[in-house]
């Protein structure tokens, strides 16, 4: 393999850890994003569930003054469930389900980076050892 050949082929390994690296920092990046979103819904989660937790206090109230009035019982009861019931339960789920999606995402990413690192330990060795054989090739020829 003549000095010319060499080079290229250390070239073309050194483009690809370039590559490698820089879709290392993209993968990065979307991370980033992606836990800044988590940290939201985390959060819009706890505010639903803090202001869901006042409410159920207050209907607790209109409860615990027994009133006698059958609209404030019916509208009590029809509250209580609208707190505790399924509705709530779908919201706070959902925003569960988002998370663990975001999770997942996060996870397929990493998995990605580790692939893009291998590929890059790989192409440096690859580099290595064109540079070794053209130390080789120089004094050969030299």
């Amino acid at each position: 393999m003549t000095r010319d050949e060499i080079r290229y082929n250390i070239r073309y390994n050194e483009n690809l850890v370039y590559s490698y690296q820089n879709r290392v920092r993209e993968l990065n990046s979307e991370i980033q994003q992606l836990q800044n979103l988590r940290a939201k819904i985390k959060s819009l989660q706890t505010q639903f569930e803090s202001r869901q937790s006042k409410r159920k206090t207050k209907l607790n109230n209109i409860f615990s003054n027994k009133l006698n009035v059958k609209m404030a019982n019916v509208y009590a009861t029809s509250m209580k469930s609208l707190l505790t019931g399924s509705e709530y339960a779908n919201a706070y789920n959902g925003l569960s389900t988002a998370q663990d999606s975001v999770n997942s995402k996060i996870r397929s990413i990493q998995k990605e980076i580790d692939s893009c690192n291998a590929e890059i330990s790989y192409r440096r060795n690859r580099v290595s050892y064109w540079e070794s054989q053209l130390r080789y090739a120089e004094k050969k020829e030299g």
